[in-house]
This record gives C-alpha cells, sequence and structure tokens, in this order.
C-alpha cells in the first residue's frame, strides 16, 4: 500500500513521481517472479511434437486418417474377391433338426427313416392312428458348383476391383504425402511470416522512439510523429493475424498426421528452396504408370467382366448336391442312416426384366468407366503442363523476390541515416520500412510457390524431383 502526500511545492511533486516510479517497478518485479502458469490461469499441459519433414513423412505414411480409409477399402475389396471363390469352393451345411408328430404320413415315413418299422406297424389301427413319434435328424448338406459362368465373370471383376483398391490406396499415399509436404512448409512459411513481421515491428517500436525524440527536440511535426505510432499498431494487429495464422497452419497438419489435440507439432527444417531435375517428362509414360491410371484401368475391367456376368446371367448353371443324414428318438442319435446325392440344371428364363435391367446398368457403368479414364488422362496432360509452368514461374519470381530485398534494405539503409540526419521525413523511413517488410514476405511466399510446384510435379508424375535443397541466403 502506498500512501502519497501533496504539500503544493516542487519538491512534493518529485517524491510524488518517484514514489509511483518506485511503487511500479515494485509491481513488475513481483510479476516477474510469478511462475508462467499462474500468469496465464493454470498449467501449460501442452505437449511439443519436434518434427522433420521425413519424420513427418513417415508417420503420415501409417497414422494419417485417409490412408488408414485406403487401406480398410483394400481390405474390403480383397473380402469381396475372397467371396467370390464360392464360384469353385462347395458349401457345407450341418444341422440337427427335431420334430414330433402323430400325423400319419409323417409317422409312418419317419419311422422308416428311423429304421424301426416292425411287422405291427402294419396294422391298420397303427396306420390311421399312430402313437407320437419323436424324430431327430443330424444331417451334412454338400453343394458343389459344376458350371457358373456368370459367377467365374463376377470373380474376375471382383480380382479386378481388388487391385484398382490396392492402387487407390498407393495413390491415396502420394496424395497424403503432397498434403503433408504443402502442410510442414506452409507451417513453416507462417512461422517465418511472424519472424519478418517481429523484425519489422522492433525497427518499427526503434523509428517511433527516435520520432518521439526528435518531436521533442522540434526537428520533426506532430503528424510524423503520430505517423511512428500508426505504424507500430498496424504491425502489431498484423502480428495478431499471423500468429493466429501459425496456430491454425499447426492445426491443419496435426490433422494430416493424425496428431492428438494436445500436442503441438513443431518442424525443425527450414524453409530452403527445392532443387529439382525434371529431366524429360512424357504425359503418356505418366498415364500409363500413375497408380491412380492404373486404378481406372482396373476399374474398367472390373466393369467389362461384370457385364459379361449378368449377360451370362442367361446361360443355365450346373450344380451337385449331396446329404447324408443319421436318424433316430434321441438327439444325435445313429440308429437310422441314409444319403441322397443329385445334379441340378437351372436355366432362368424371365425374371421380369431383372436380368435384363441389371446388364444394361453394368453396361452404363462400364461406359462410365470409359470416360472417366479418358477424362482423367486429358485432365493429367492438362495439370503437368500447368505445373511446370508455375515452377518456371516460380524461379523467376525467386529471383526477382531477392533482388527486390537487397534493394528494400539499401533504400532504408540510406532513408535511416538521413532521417537520423533530420534530412528525410518519418513518412519516407516508414515506407521504406514497410517496403523492406513487404519484400522479405513475398521472398518466403514465393519460395514455398517453388517447393509448392516441385512437390505438385512430384504427385502428378509419381516421381522424386526433389534433390539436396538449397540452403537458405536469409
Amino acid at each position: 500500500m502506498f500512501v502519497f502526500a501533496q504539500n503544493g511545492g516542487r519538491r512534493g511533486a518529485g517524491r510524488f513521481r518517484l514514489d509511483v516510479v518506485m511503487g511500479l517497478l515494485l509491481i513488475g518485479l513481483v510479476a516477474a517472479t510469478l511462475p508462467a502458469h499462474a500468469q496465464s490461469g493454470g498449467p501449460d499441459t501442452t505437449d511439443v511434437l519436434s518434427l522433420s519433414l521425413e519424420d513427418a513423412l513417415e508417420r503420415a505414411r501409417t497414422e494419417s486418417f485417409p490412408v488408414r480409409r485406403a487401406a480398410t477399402q483394400r481390405e474390403a475389396a480383397e473380402a469381396r474377391r475372397r467371396q467370390s471363390l464360392g464360384v469353385f469352393l462347395p458349401q457345407v451345411t450341418a444341422r440337427e433338426r427335431g420334430t414330433a408328430t402323430t400325423d400319419p404320413v409323417n409317422a409312418f415315413g419317419l419311422t422308416l427313416k428311423q429304421e424301426r418299422f416292425t411287422q405291427q406297424d402294419f396294422a391298420v389301427g397303427a396306420l390311421n392312428e399312430p402313437d407320437r413319434v419323436d424324430h431327430f435328424a443330424s444331417q451334412i448338406e454338400v453343394r458343389q458348383p459344376l458350371l457358373n459362368l456368370d459367377g467365374i465373370y463376377e470373380r474376375r471383376a471382383a480380382s479386378s476391383a481388388a487391385r484398382a483398391a490396392t492402387e487407390k490406396g498407393e495413390r491415396t499415399r502420394a496424395v497424403v504425402s503432397f498434403r503433408v509436404k504443402k502442410g510442414y512448409y506452409g507451417l513453416l512459411l507462417a512461422e517465418r511470416r511472424v519472424g519478418v513481421i517481429d523484425s519489422a515491428l522492433s525497427a518499427a517500436r526503434a523509428n517511433r522512439e527516435q520520432a518521439r525524440d526528435l518531436f521533442e527536440q522540434g526537428l520533426i511535426n506532430r503528424a510524423d510523429r503520430l505517423a511512428a505510432e500508426v505504424r507500430v499498431s498496424e504491425l502489431e494487429s498484423r502480428r495478431t493475424e499471423a500468429v493466429a495464422a501459425r496456430e491454425n497452419a499447426g492445426d491443419q497438419l496435426r490433422l494430416l498426421l493424425g496428431v492428438d489435440e494436445s500436442v503441438r507439432v513443431r518442424p525443425t527444417d527450414t524453409l530452403a528452396r527445392e532443387r529439382a531435375s525434371l529431366g524429360t517428362l512424357s504425359v503418356r509414360a505418366v498415364n500409363q504408370r500413375r497408380s491412380d491410371m492404373q486404378a481406372l484401368r482396373y476399374r474398367v475391367d472390373a466393369a467389362r467382366e461384370s457385364v459379361r456376368s449378368r449377360w451370362l446371367a442367361f446361360v443355365p448353371t450346373l450344380n451337385a448336391q449331396g446329404t447324408a443324414g443319421w436318424y433316430d428318438d434321441t438327439p444325435f442319435g445313429t440308429n437310422g442312416q441314409s444319403w441322397t446325392v443329385g445334379v441340378s440344371l437351372t436355366w432362368s428364363l424371365f425374371e421380369g426384366f431383372q436380368q435384363v435391367g441389371a446388364a444394361q446398368e453394368a453396361e452404363a457403368t462400364l461406359q462410365r468407366a470409359q470416360v472417366a479414364l479418358q477424362e482423367q488422362a486429358l485432365r493429367n496432360e492438362v495439370e503437368i503442363t500447368a505445373a511446370r509452368r508455375d515452377l518456371a514461374a516460380a524461379r523467376q519470381r525467386i529471383e526477382q523476390a531477392r533482388r527486390a530485398v537487397e534493394q528494400a534494405e539499401e533504400s532504408l539503409r540510406i532513408r535511416s541515416d538521413r532521417f537520423a540526419e533530420g534530412m528525410a521525413r518519418t513518412t519516407d523511413l516508414l515506407q521504406a520500412e514497410a517496403t523492406l517488410a513487404e519484400r522479405r514476405l513475398a521472398r518466403l511466399q514465393a519460395l514455398y510457390d517453388h517447393n509448392l510446384a516441385v512437390y505438385r510435379l512430384e504427385l502428378l508424375t509419381e516421381r522424386s524431383l526433389a534433390q539436396r535443397p538449397e540452403e537458405n541466403p536469409e
């Protein structure tokens, strides 16, 4: 508690200001000694996960949600392919069934099955009004497909679909790798933006203090001093936005890697320019080997086999069936035994246009798959050409941004010297400082765009183009 007394003189006013200063210093010292969690309202439970780009890519190959989802789709396709083995393998069924009856016909037949029929059972009274017969049947039934042409082609379709799912999984991993690289360098770019703004903010605050001194000396007017204040406020606002953008970029990368919400990802690499060796890029070769194109071709094959299967449903099917049974008046008894074998030829002649409609739908699916394959091939050509143009333009922008930064640095140095000598206006100095900050941010963006163009070409060609990164000159 501080008590201030005013005595009305100059000495009393000086003592008042001294007491205020001492009080503020004491409060600052007490606040500085408080634990960090006490100042923030609680302990910081956020863990930091430091990752290089290679570490992030390795984690994404196993933990990324799209990769895991693609793996389940591939497993489902493989399961459907295994289901199609039913067209060749037998079906075996075992059952135990118990009944009780006084129906004359059933009682007569069940007694025969149990091999308990005697001469007394031929009596007219026993035939007309038999006693209750308890019957338990233990049976094993085997069904063996012999010739099912529609099922054979359906199995071929399932096999092609399974291979398409495998290729789709490969493409998913390639897309995830691209997105991780984009997110990783996006986070690096966001962090570097904060650093550039911090540097500009430090310079702006120094300029503000210098402007205040010059204003007190009467060398500049009040408008120039306020301009320096406005510049600091503007940079502080931009820093707040840049910090929020950095946190958002970190959250997006964390989502790609499947990292828990209580963990903050921190990149350990630097934003350096990737060296890319393009060589000769053949769009035709890309369309032949790229995994998603392979997946589309397998889908076309699956659709074609499915069309054949639907039309072959009109062909008769041949199947064999056999049953072995044990019958008794107690469960799982074996007093009576018999077996039955047979062959059936089935020909579905008309099912209310269901088979015709299914065949026509399969043909439409085949046409759709063929159109998708043709469209993707043309899209690949357009996207690869555009990506190469973007890469060439990004290289030019990097060189242009480098020269612009050098020029802006020299301009700021000259204007700072002239301002210190009172030969330049505050607005000129602030404009030079703002220009340098913008040029540095533009250079960072050019580096990011260049690397992103390289990674996009890698995604489009599924070839490793990036070599050892160049050192960042900044």
